[in-house]
């Protein structure tokens, strides 16, 4: 019997480590986070027994206003639209989590599936985030207008992708779909050459 091997979307050219990038010098830094648990979930929120049942399962209150996160415990939840978020966490806590939903939504009409195979999730972090990611996306990421905790469904070069704001000006986070990863990684790392 052989073994089950996990590999990032990323293996052949993420496993070379954290890239440094600039642009108008200044610079961040580009890694990948593999293996993060990722669960789409859905439901109304102004059923209180479905935001309590989220809330005890991931300890995350239900963020309802759009465009905006709850972070807390490694753990994050994104609103995606007004019934559907995503949730965000490692990877070796997913399988009880979900377990954890499903149990408090039993009964509910709701929808929870598991899509962190389909994505993987970029970090650029440093003083040139704001404005590599701007060469290649049509938000205005400056931190009067994208704060900390703000989230979009945009693009980035052509890839669609969900960014999130960790720090303003400094720290973001790219969900992108699998086969989109190896081309936006690249595109990253050729911009800030």
């Amino acid at each position: 019997m052989s073994e089950l091997v996990l590999e990032s979307p990323l293996a052949g050219i993420a496993r070379l480590g954290h890239r440094v990038l600039g642009l108008d010098g200044q610079s961040c830094t580009l890694w990948e986070s593999p293996f993060i648990g990722m669960l789409n979930v859905r439901g109304d929120a102004a059923d209180a027994r479905f935001s309590q049942a989220v809330l005890a399962a991931t300890g995350l209150e239900l963020p309802v206003q759009p465009n905006t996160a709850s972070l807390g415990g490694g753990r994050q939840l994104l609103w995606l639209g007004p019934d559907e978020w995503l949730l965000k966490l490692p990877g070796a806590e997913s399988a009880a989590v979900e377990s954890a939903l499903r149990t408090g939504m039993a009964g509910l009409h709701c929808s929870l599936v598991q899509v962190g195979d389909g994505n993987t999730t970029l970090t650029l972090q440093g003083p040139a985030s704001v404005d590599l990611l701007s060469c290649g996306c049509p938000l205005d990421l400056h931190p009067r207008f994208f704060g900390t905790g703000a989230l979009a469904q945009t693009h980035v070069a052509k890839a669609g992708a969900i960014v999130l704001c960790l720090q303003a000006g400094s720290s973001f986070e790219l969900t992108v779909r699998r086969s989109f990863a190896d081309y936006l990684f690249r595109w990253l790392c050729e911009a800030g050459a």
